[in-house]
Order: structure tokens, then sequence, then C-alpha cells
């Protein structure tokens, strides 16, 4: 069975690949219109962000530390017990599981630290 179903053009693909490189340098103009725009959105974020000493604010970061502390230790317990003894290590996961910590950590994770995933990096036009 064929890898490709018809004959690649290596013009076409080697057009492709220099239009992709062309798109990651920035020019002096452009690398300061794009610091431009990071600056704007850094004043909106501050002005957005300025309440989060607030007492809900708090609860979130105690309730998140919380979760992330209660993570990785019931991880790592269950790592070392897994060489110990495997048995109670495969117990205390499945309780883990039961209460729903995997997921609490990945929501918290999504919610402070899923912005950054969601930002990408502007290329050129």
């Amino acid at each position: 069975m064929p890898l490709f179903k018809k004959a690649i053009d290596v013009d076409n693909l080697i057009n492709k690949v220099a239009s992709g490189a062309d798109k990651l340098h920035f020019s002096n103009q452009e690398r300061s219109e794009f610091n431009l725009k990071v600056a704007d959105g850094l004043a909106e974020h501050a002005k957005d962000t300025l309440g989060e000493s607030t007492e809900r604010s708090r609860a979130r970061r105690v309730i998140s530390y919380v979760v992330i502390v209660n993570f990785f230790a019931l991880f790592w317990l269950v790592v070392w017990l897994y060489f110990t003894n495997p048995e109670l290590a495969n117990k205390i996961k499945e309780f883990g599981e039961a209460w729903g910590l995997p997921t609490a950590f990945l929501i918290v994770l999504g919610f402070f630290f899923g912005s950054y995933l969601l930002r990408g990096t502007p290329l050129k036009k």
C-alpha cells in the first residue's frame, strides 16, 4: 500500500516550508508592533485582575493548593507502595479515584494554567 496517493510535488513542498519558516521571522517593525499588542494585553490583564486579593480569590487559591498537595501526596504514596505493597497501593489509588482527585487536579490545572495553553505565537501575515 503506497504511503501517498499521488506523486509529491517537490517544488510546492519547498515553497510551503519556506513560507512557513518566513512566518516565524519577525522584522524590527513587526516585533515592535507585537510588543505593543502584548503591552496593551498586559495592561488590560492588570486592570481585570486588580481585585485578585479578595476573599473569594484567596479561597480559590487555598482550595487549589489543597487539591494539588493531596494529589501529589497520594501519587507519591502510591508509587512508594507499589514497590513495597502493591495490593495496598491499588486500594489507595482506587480510593483517590473514587473521590475524584485526578479530575479535581486537572480542573485546577485547567483553571489556573489553561490560559497559557490558549495563547499562541502570532504569525506574520
